[in-house]
């Protein structure tokens, strides 16, 4: 799933952007990523239970044949819930942080935002492809930063402090730790000049929008499984594409 999910969001990505050297070299880091974080998997479904993290209850119980506790129903609403908090604390780090930035300081803003393709591209395909680039990301990525990542920081936090199972304070180190990577390879797309300062691009995970969803998914993924950290992220990010196409629709109402 980790693997499908990768392979289908780039092209879907790519598909509303005009595709040239530079936009398929800032999916690699990304490759990267999926790759080792997909070999992680199988060690880190063993180690779960030992970990007290509770891996995807859902499919486990429906491949193991059991009666699961919980329902899809439930989970989904959880989900919707989450999903908003992860897009106001996001929208909240871009109006608090970025914005003035970019505002206050254009000329030295080491984030660069390309101009967005997307401004020529039609309502309707923004948001029917761009549903499906959510999907497949919140598949891919949930994945690989909530089950796999999530697994190997609360295993070093744990062995660190010596203790046979994680607390509360490991786990929330750990879901800080693996939101940071997060954002943090999410930014490397858009540096600009951090590239070249090393304090400077540590210091920039923390302003990306990325970083503080990966901590509300990543707290999700704790109290209820993958399966609702999946649709948080899928709702949260479906949302968002049609709120782009919504704009641009009345874009091209407004020109007319």
């Amino acid at each position: 799933m980790s693997v499908v999910g990768a392979l289908l969001e780039y092209p879907l990505a790519l598909a509303l952007k005009s595709i040239d050297r530079s936009e398929v070299a800032r999916t690699l880091p990304f490759l990267i990523v999926t790759a080792a974080l997909t070999g992680l998997i199988p060690a880190v479904l063993s180690g779960n239970a030992r970990l007290g993290l509770p891996g995807a209850p859902l499919i486990s119980a429906r491949i193991a044949g059991a009666r699961s506790t919980t329902s899809w129903r439930s989970i989904a609403v959880i989900a919707l819930r989450y999903a908003l908090y992860a897009a106001l604390l996001g929208a909240a780090v871009l109006t608090v942080v970025i914005v003035p930035m970019m505002i206050l300081h254009p000329a030295a803003n080491p984030i660069h935002i390309p101009q967005s393709p997307m401004l020529k591209i039609a309502p309707g395909k923004i948001a029917g492809v761009g549903a499906l680039v959510a999907i497949a990301a919140a598949v891919s990525e949930e994945i690989q930063f909530r089950l796999a990542l999530m697994a190997v920081f609360t295993w070093i936090v744990a062995s660190i402090s010596r203790a046979d199972r994680p607390g509360k304070g490991a786990l929330w180190i750990a879901t800080i730790l693996q939101a940071y990577a997060f954002g943090l390879l999410h930014l490397l797309p858009v540096a600009g000049p951090l590239l070249h300062h090393k304090l400077g691009l540590l210091i920039g995970g923390l302003m990306m929008p990325q970083t503080w969803e990966g901590v509300v998914f990543g707290r999700l993924y704790i109290k209820r499984g993958l399966e609702a950290s999946i649709l948080a992220h899928g709702m949260m990010d479906v949302a968002l594409f049609a709120l782009a196409a919504l704009g641009m629709l009345q874009s091209h109402l407004g020109a007319r």
